[in-house]
């Protein structure tokens, strides 16, 4: 990764984001194949998708990686683009790297937020949410985050009915586009094994469910 560690030096904007992954497909195309779009988030920014495998077979197992929820947490799309480069860069030298990627698929979603995270660059750096218009309130914004189909608005849940709540959960579960794109995506893939969402807040690695200390099934 010699060549391309300077681009870690420092944060980057969503365009450039993009163009770093559209780079690393032309340059890598035996392995990175690059979805320009899963579906356009709230202002029409498109979400694209990375796939890195060597794998040839059917049904190879998928990972799937996701970026970016929290506008604010900006360390997370530079961690999905490091281990994206990390992987091509060292796959001719890494024994390790070779065998995942010959039994798996990593699929990464650079940007789940676009907006938010646009928005922080040009108006908030601490911005967290979408930049939904909520009626009848003045304050704008879904916590993405709180707005999957799984006990969506459950009392004790961790989310808000406030729409200036930074948990503010939306009016109704997948309601923001982004969220349902996802979806779709995540139904239209198959055999996802195993998903990992980038945040940057405090030290924690968390297994699902956040609701129950009893595992999942």
């Amino acid at each position: 990764m010699n060549s391309s560690l300077d681009w870690f030096d420092e944060y980057h904007p969503y365009e450039a984001i993009i163009a770093f992954y559209t780079s690393l497909a032309a340059t890598h195309s035996d392995l990175v194949t690059l979805t320009p779009s899963i579906g356009q988030s709230l202002e029409l920014r498109p979400m694209p998708a990375v796939r890195i495998t060597s794998a040839t077979e059917p049904d190879t197992p998928i990972v799937l990686i996701t970026c970016q929820i929290h506008a604010r947490e900006w360390v997370s799309s530079s961690t999905c683009m490091y281990m994206a480069q990390a992987l091509v860069d060292n796959f001719e030298t890494s024994p390790e790297i070779r065998d995942l990627l010959s039994k798996s698929e990593l699929h990464i979603i650079p940007f789940l937020n676009p907006d938010g995270y646009v928005y922080t660059w040009t108006n908030d750096r601490l911005w967290r949410k979408n930049r939904r218009l909520n009626a009848g309130s003045s304050c704008r914004g879904v916590d993405l985050n709180r707005n999957f189909n799984i006990r969506w608005a459950q009392p004790g849940g961790g989310s808000s009915s406030n729409p200036c709540s930074e948990t503010y959960h939306g009016t109704s579960a997948e309601s923001e586009p982004e969220i349902e794109h996802l979806v779709t995506y995540f139904k239209s893939h198959r055999p996802i094994i195993a998903g990992i969402d980038y945040h940057s807040y405090s030290q924690l690695i968390l297994r699902p469910w956040g609701f129950t200390s009893d595992p999942p099934p």
